[in-house]
């Protein structure tokens, strides 16, 4: 049947008396969705198209390294269409193609929620974000906000240039970083605005969203920034990370690492933040106070964002180097080499990675004892998800996510785990909360100094221009030079 209706649709697209229009292809998404539905779960005919039955982990398999299937699904996808990413935010999965459509679905069930059409086809896919009403998105130059039950666009903002980052936000603003070195900041509701009228005036709602504040770097942004309660912090290429208040264009503190800063910045508790940078080094920072509390040498480039499940902090460096750390002091609980791979998910007891090769790789996550190496889960467990070549860092819970640019999706989870165990515990208050009695900001022990026992010296980058006297990991708060101040329409 599903090939009966694409066979169709492309025999009349060439006829004129049956154009392929919009409305067309989005019902033939539909039916090819509800087929690909039905033949995944019609169990023989798995070996039916669209998928083989090979493509499908078994039950067995899954056994063998104590997971099993938690939920599965299929991306209705039409042609040529691919799926270039998935990814997850709060309690939503999303899969963007490269024809520019995303699908949302609940990351905990696996239902189809709505789909959209974002404009333009695209070679690239930028993670969502998330709050309680909407999801922003970027495609070209363009931000989108879309209603979060049911993917109805709210608003679409014109940037001024390509972004570089994927968008953050909180329960008033969306952040983005672009091309031009600049991080801009939306407010995420539209305003309401009295428009004139010949009998006196109506209230109007404004079409696009108002710009809350727009700060210039010296480099170029690549981390999605981070929201922290009345502040928002964001790394650039030109080696600093920029601490600033959300509410105002006003910026709080510089912190100067001695490499860019290129991946997104991470926070542990209410006010300790984790800097990865190209220098080889994780920075751990006083939110409030900027002081540095500790700095861990990885022995390569830092390049992906700190994931941080409960009291542990993973960092994988450029060599493929996985460290488990302390937060408290940033000393190395164990290292083990990830064979070139990513994090997937972070479990009670485990630690679940994809090896360069796709292979599921598990480590124990209180020693990093080898549970299950690549080559024990494809050969001898015969798990095969080499296929499986798009796989997000799932940072919310320890389910994992897995999918084909052909559009299968797959969920699995742990043994008996029907409930997803949460990475940050629901009840403790968020990164950058304020509480009633305010910010202690009495002195702290001195910062650990680059060069100590456990550290390596940061080095100067090449062509770095500093002050006498500034060096590497400390901060810097006193007035911003010129260069690097808000020019005219750069803060508002």
């Amino acid at each position: 049947m599903y090939v009966e209706v694409l066979r169709l649709a492309s025999q009349r697209a060439g006829e004129d008396r049956f154009p392929v229009t919009d409305g067309v292809c989005s019902m033939i998404r539909r039916l090819s969705f509800a087929c690909v539905l039905l033949v995944l779960g019609s169990g023989p005919a798995q070996a039916q198209v669209p998928y083989g039955q090979h493509l499908v982990p078994t039950r067995s398999a899954l056994a063998r390294v104590g997971l099993e299937r938690h939920w599965m699904a299929a991306v209705p996808l039409y042609r040529t269409e691919r799926v270039l990413a998935i990814g997850v935010a709060d309690t939503l999965l999303f899969a963007q193609t490269n024809y520019g459509n995303l699908h949302a679905y609940d990351a905990e069930s696996g239902q189809y929620l709505w789909t959209v059409d974002l404009g333009r086809p695209t070679g690239a896919a930028s993670p969502a974000s998330v709050n309680s009403y909407a999801v922003f998105i970027t495609n070209a130059n363009y931000l989108y906000a879309l209603d979060r039950r049911s993917g109805r666009p709210i608003w679409t903002a014109e940037l001024p240039a390509l972004p570089t980052s994927p968008t953050a936000c909180d329960e008033h603003r969306v952040m983005v970083g672009l091309q031009n070195g600049k991080v801009y900041a939306y407010m995420g509701r539209l305003q309401k605005i009295q428009v004139a009228t010949p009998t006196g005036s109506r209230e109007e709602i404004k079409p696009t969203p108002d710009i809350a504040w727009n700060w210039m770097t010296n480099g170029v942004v690549t981390g999605r920034p981070l929201p922290a309660g009345p502040v928002a912090a964001f790394g650039s290429s030109d080696s600093k990370v920029y601490v600033a208040q959300s509410e105002a264009p006003v910026m709080i503190y510089r912190f100067n690492a001695a490499g860019p800063v290129v991946a997104p910045l991470a926070g542990h508790g209410t006010r300790t933040l984790l800097i990865p940078s190209v220098d080889k080094n994780v920075y751990a920072l006083d939110l409030w106070t900027a002081e540095t509390k500790w700095i861990h040498s990885t022995g390569a480039p830092v390049e992906t964002e700190p994931l941080v499940a409960g009291d542990d902090i993973y960092v994988v460096n450029s060599a493929g180097m996985l460290s488990s750390l302390d937060p408290n002091t940033g000393a190395a609980r164990w290292i083990v080499p990830t064979h070139g791979g990513r994090l997937l998910s972070v479990g009670q007891s485990r630690v679940y990675l994809e090896s360069e090769n796709d292979d599921l790789f598990i480590v124990d996550r209180g020693t990093g004892q080898t549970v299950a190496d690549p080559r024990t889960t494809f050969v001898r467990a015969g798990l095969n998800l080499r296929e499986f070549t798009l796989g997000p860092t799932n940072r919310q819970n320890d389910r994992l996510y897995i999918g084909t640019p052909s559009g299968l999706l797959f969920a699995a989870r742990e043994i008996g785990q029907l409930t997803p165990r949460l990475l940050r515990d629901p009840k403790a208050p968020p990164f950058g909360y304020v509480p009633p009695e305010g910010i202690n900001l009495s002195p702290t022990p001195p910062p650990v100094k680059p060069g100590e026992a456990g550290t390596e010296a940061p080095a100067e980058t090449p062509g770095e221009e500093k002050p006498m006297e500034e060096k590497p990991g400390e901060e810097k708060k006193e007035e911003m030079p010129k260069e690097d101040m808000p020019k005219e329409g750069d803060a508002k």
